[in-house]
């Protein structure tokens, strides 16, 4: 990927004319960006938090399941599912460190067009290089990831500071365009893996590491548990189980929700990009911005029907 740095000092020192400022439909693009990936932030871990309570629940099933109540068999099982269960809040905890990134940009872009980013920019932007660059070295440690995310942040940040009153608008609006898109491959390469994450996790079958699965695993143990208790079906139990059921269908519409809603991220950001070259008009790409916002909010409703927010 190519940085920002050798770009700093040319412009720094001698200049480039005035050239075209900020319009207010860019400021408004960036502001829906930032809205929007804010929220989409939470959404991520949260499917994997919802996929890991139903998996605990069905593997805890299991266990009440075990053919001629083998004790030793159930508490192998028991131990099993709590160390899936730690392992998974894990992997979701590393992934909200991680899809951070999406924030920590968007608060630099919120900044880089901010009325009083002379002295914001300055105090801030070595901070939000070096936690944009954290979060991105937390994102390569995952284990869906290529790990081949470059590290940009310390570069723009630098750049950042350059801007420095000279030519202030003008600058912001070159510094604007070249952080969005030096950001892009980013975007778009995290984008490509969370997707890649919520269709498999959202996925339809009865195999692999999906909610589809775990239904289809709860249904199975829904007849052994009831087959070694003939004539007896505590209406607890069934209760139980048509729960957790309903929470592994829910986990799905909301995996394919947020599948839907990463999709729409990378769009989103692609819009961004045109939306602030100069002479162009936002007007489509605000368009493609709003949807992206309408889609995070659908799959924010889903969050809080399943509870893993």
């Amino acid at each position: 990927m190519k940085t920002l740095r050798c770009l700093v000092l040319p412009w720094v020192l001698f200049g480039v004319g005035c050239g075209p400022v900020l319009t207010k439909p860019q400021v408004t693009a960036v502001s829906d960006f930032e809205t929007a990936t804010k929220k989409y932030s939470t959404l991520p871990g949260s499917v994997l938090r919802a996929y890991e309570a139903v998996h605990s629940a069905d593997t805890l099933f299991t266990a009440a399941s075990a053919e001629g109540k083998d004790a030793k068999l159930s508490l192998a099982v028991v131990r099993r599912s709590l160390e899936t269960g730690d392992e998974l809040r894990r992997q979701a905890t590393q992934l909200d460190r991680a899809v951070g990134v999406l924030t920590t940009y968007s608060e630099a872009l919120a900044q880089l067009v901010s009325d009083d980013q002379l002295k914001a920019l300055d105090t801030h932007a070595e901070d939000l290089g070096k936690a944009l660059d954290g979060s991105i070295a937390e994102y390569n440690k995952l284990p869906h990831s290529t790990g081949n995310l470059d590290p940009f942040g310390a570069a723009a940040a630098a750049a950042v500071r350059g801007i420095g009153g000279i030519l202030v608008r003008a600058k912001q609006a070159k510094y604007l365009r070249r952080f969005v898109e030096d950001a892009d491959p980013m975007v778009q390469k995290l984008a490509e893996e969370l997707a890649g994450l919520m269709n498999e996790l959202g996925g339809e079958g009865p195999e692999g590491v999906c909610f589809s699965a775990e239904r289809a695993e709860l249904e199975a143990n829904f007849l052994s548990y009831f087959s070694l208790r003939p004539g007896f079906m505590n209406h607890g139990d069934v209760e139980a189980f048509a729960g957790w059921m309903a929470r592994a269908g829910a986990g799905r519409e909301l995996a394919k929700s947020v599948e839907a809603s990463t999709t729409r991220l990378g769009k989103a950001h692609k819009a961004l990009v045109a939306a602030v070259q100069p002479g162009n008009s936002p007007e489509g790409q605000l368009a493609e911005l709003r949807s992206l916002s309408e889609q995070v909010k659908a799959a924010q409703a889903l969050q809080k029907k399943v509870g893993s927010d």
